[in-house]
């Protein structure tokens, strides 16, 4: 048992069983040296193998399983149980500089089955992510206690939580029927609505004309009526008057 819960009241105290398993480290350039990960979480540590890096990973499939003792809140909520876990790497058996670090709330993941996900280490300067396993399950103690939200800020998101966001998405679209299209192209509707608006004002005016008795108006004969139409005839004239007396 931790320290911290020594004085808090057994009846209070959730046993759970931890499997969790140190997957790879990915985005990793070509450096020398042996990779590995340490880990700790309350009175449990431990240490992953020394891998190499090959195809900008690091493939380590290091499985660990542990029971942790954590206590329930006066509110209800479990309290914190943190995961920390450091990437390493040793170079010539003596160097040993840090790569990142990465701290998890396993209170979180208390009411999951299982989960599957890419982090972003903290502290690094190589832009690596580390995807761990993590599954829990409770042994003992009370189960009337509420989880904490999962934090999300170091969670790199994976290209299958976006297939099942946006397959969710679309059953709301199927749903809403021929609506979805004029809500996705407004422009399209309005231009309907427009021409739409100028056809029945069209309609309005020829039916007051008729109502009122008014001839349409006819534009044939409006070109034969204009100067420049008279003027064109008179030239004409004088040319074919030239031409005839040339011949």
């Amino acid at each position: 048992m931790a320290l911290q819960n020594l004085f808090v009241p057994r009846a209070r105290i959730a046993t759970f069983e931890v499997a969790l398993r140190i997957e790879d480290l990915n985005n990793v350039p070509p450096l020398n040296g042996m990779f590995y990960a340490k880990w700790r979480c309350q009175t449990h540590s431990g240490t992953s193998p020394r891998v190499p890096v090959a195809n900008q990973q690091v493939q380590w499939s290091h499985a660990v399983r542990r029971t942790v003792d954590i206590p329930v809140g006066r509110d209800g909520v479990l309290a914190p149980c943190e995961l920390r876990i450091a990437i390493r790497q040793e170079v010539y058996s003596h160097m040993r500089m840090k790569i990142g670090a990465l701290t998890v709330n396993l209170s979180e993941y208390a009411r999951l089955s299982g989960s599957s996900r890419r982090y972003f280490l903290q502290e690094c300067k190589l832009n690596c992510t580390l995807k761990l396993s993590i599954a829990i399950s409770q042994t003992s103690g009370p189960d009337d206690y509420d989880v904490p939200p999962l934090d999300r800020s170091m969670v790199l998101t994976d290209l299958n939580d976006i297939v099942t966001s946006e397959s969710s998405v679309r059953p709301r679209d199927a749903a809403s029927g021929g609506n979805s299209l004029s809500s996705a192209h407004p422009s399209r509707r309005t231009a309907h609505l427009s021409s739409s608006s100028h056809s029945t004002g069209r309609s309005a005016t020829t039916e007051t004309s008729h109502s009122r008795g008014l001839l349409p108006i006819d534009n044939t004969n409006i070109r034969e009526l204009a100067p420049f139409q008279r003027s064109s005839r008179k030239n004409q004239q004088i040319v074919d008057d030239i031409f005839s007396l040339s011949l």
